[in-house]
C-alpha cells in the first residue's frame, strides 16, 4: 500500500506531521528551514555558475601563457 503524503506535511526523523496540526512555533520553524533551503538553493546556482566562469579564466589564461611562449621562441629563432 502507498502511504500518502500531503501537501501540508513534513517529514522529521522519518515521521510525518500535518502541519496544522503542530504548534505555532514548529509551524514557524519548519517555514525558516524551508527558506534556509531554498536559499541555499539559490547560492548553489550562483556557485555553480561561479565555478564554470573560473574554469572558462584559467582555460583562457592557459592559452594566453601559451600564447606567449609561442611567440617569445618565434622572436627567439627569427621566424
Amino acid at each position: 500500500m502507498t502511504e500518502e503524503v500531503k501537501e501540508n506535511s513534513f517529514t522529521l526523523d522519518n515521521v510525518n506531521y500535518e502541519i496544522d496540526k503542530v504548534s505555532e512555533e514548529a509551524r514557524y520553524l519548519v517555514f525558516s528551514l524551508n527558506r534556509l533551503n531554498q536559499k541555499r538553493a539559490k547560492i548553489q546556482d550562483k556557485l555553480s555558475i561561479i565555478n564554470a566562469a573560473e574554469l572558462t579564466f584559467v582555460e583562457r589564461l592557459r592559452k594566453a601563457l601559451k600564447e606567449t611562449e609561442e611567440e617569445k621562441e618565434e622572436k627567439e629563432t627569427g621566424a
